[in-house]
């Protein structure tokens, strides 16, 4: 009798024990490490005013990915508002970033707010033209908003990365192409 409960026990947790494993991919740590990459065309979207009292961006849509595993896990959406060109032929901007996971079962979303740069790429990759950065001051909570698991999310984020703006103008229909990393530490 005992063999037979143990065997069942163990035809059990053969069974659902690799379920649970699956469902851990869609586990929040305290860190999310993400990557947005492949290319977009630019459209005019409405955002949460900026420090300068913009209230329009130029958005791009690009496929969303998990870093540590490599699968694909949503849309992140960059919006570009108030470049401001600098000597060396780069430019701040404000970057709002909306994460939408929509290959998790809730189908959560996250939107982060960065100061951030792009300065031209002086060497390397043929297919980047930029590199682009922020780093937040410690204590930054530059998460702005969330739904569902991130509905009261703070923290702070960081991005590192790269983008080709041959084709970029500033305009509605532009395409760019990205690279970007973000590190996102949940409070």
């Amino acid at each position: 009798m005992r063999k037979k409960h143990f065997a069942l026990f163990a035809l059990i947790n053969m069974t659902f024990l690799p379920l649970a494993s699956a469902s851990s991919d869609y586990a929040v740590d305290k860190e999310l490490v993400l990557n947005a990459k492949g290319s977009a065309t630019a459209y005019l979207c409405d955002i949460p005013p900026t420090a300068q009292g913009s209230r329009q961006a130029l958005c791009f849509d690009i496929p969303l990915y998990n870093m540590k595993t490599g699968g694909y896990i949503g849309t992140m959406t960059e919006a570009v508002a108030d470049a401001i060109p600098d000597t060396g032929g780069g430019m701040q901007v404000t970057v709002t970033s909306t994460f939408r996971f929509s290959e998790w079962p809730s189908q959560p979303s996250l939107t982060t707010r960065v100061l951030g740069n792009a300065q031209p790429f002086l060497g390397g990759s043929e297919s980047m033209t930029h590199l682009t950065g922020y780093y937040p001051s410690p204590g930054t909570n530059n998460i702005i908003a969330g739904s569902k698991r991130f509905r009261h999310a703070s923290g702070s984020a960081r991005e590192s990365g790269a983008a080709n703006l041959s084709y970029f103008q500033g305009q509605p229909g532009d395409q760019i192409t990205f690279d970007l990393i973000w590190v996102i530490k949940l409070d």
